[in-house]
């Protein structure tokens, strides 16, 4: 239970510090969902599971834009990567759940 809770806080947070408070307050209240659902048990699979999506959408298009423009920077593999990672673990704790 405190690997979930510890993965939605995490992310939420992330999420903040990233869209700096950018996209009219879209990635704020996904974020908050993230934390609610890290204290409310009901909702704890389903955060994690928006994570999983959220991670693979931008994963996802990072591999069109690599499809159409090529090889990107290391900074860029390295998101990547990270997305990818992340989505991961998502699904391996919704599972253990």
């Amino acid at each position: 239970m405190i690997y979930q809770t510890l993965y939605l806080i995490i992310s939420a947070s992330a999420l903040v510090y990233f869209a700096k408070f950018d996209h009219y307050g879209l990635y704020i209240a996904i974020a908050l969902f993230w934390v609610i659902s890290a204290f409310y048990k009901p909702l704890t699979s389903i955060g994690i599971l928006s994570i999983v999506i959220f991670m693979a959408g931008f994963a996802l298009m990072r591999i069109i834009n690599i499809a159409a423009s090529g090889i990107p920077s290391s900074y860029y593999l390295i998101i990547l990567l990270g997305e990818i990672l992340i989505m991961l673990i998502g699904l391996f704790l919704v599972k253990s759940f």
